[in-house]
């Protein structure tokens, strides 16, 4: 009897992405401004104003930018594809320090 032969797979597969250097974090948030950017799918406004209330406690000469400024950055349409393209020089142009990104669930 002769025995099979199966090709093996490895389940985690190659990296198809590329590694970045992570970039350090915002040291603290006075005097900062807060970014907020959002896909328009789940509970934005809601999130957005419990996060500006707790950054406000801790920090409060933060300013925060809404979410309106940098449009839908879902990705689905061409209009939301232009506004993902066009986040980071939006974040520039307002002085965005950091962000709080708000995406799904």
């Amino acid at each position: 009897m002769t025995e099979s032969e199966y090709q093996v797979v490895w389940p985690l597969g190659r990296s198809a992405v590329e590694k970045i250097e992570m970039v350090s974090g915002v040291e603290g948030l006075d005097g900062k401004k807060v970014a907020f950017v959002w896909d328009y799918l789940f509970r934005g406004p809601e999130i957005f104003g419990v996060i500006k209330d707790e950054i406000s406690a801790r920090y409060p000469t933060a300013e925060f930018i809404d979410h309106d400024v940098f449009g839908n950055i879902h990705g689905s349409s061409a209009e939301e594809k232009a506004a993902l393209e066009l986040l980071p020089g939006r974040m520039r142009e307002h002085g965005a320090a950091g962000a709080v990104i708000a995406v799904g669930a």
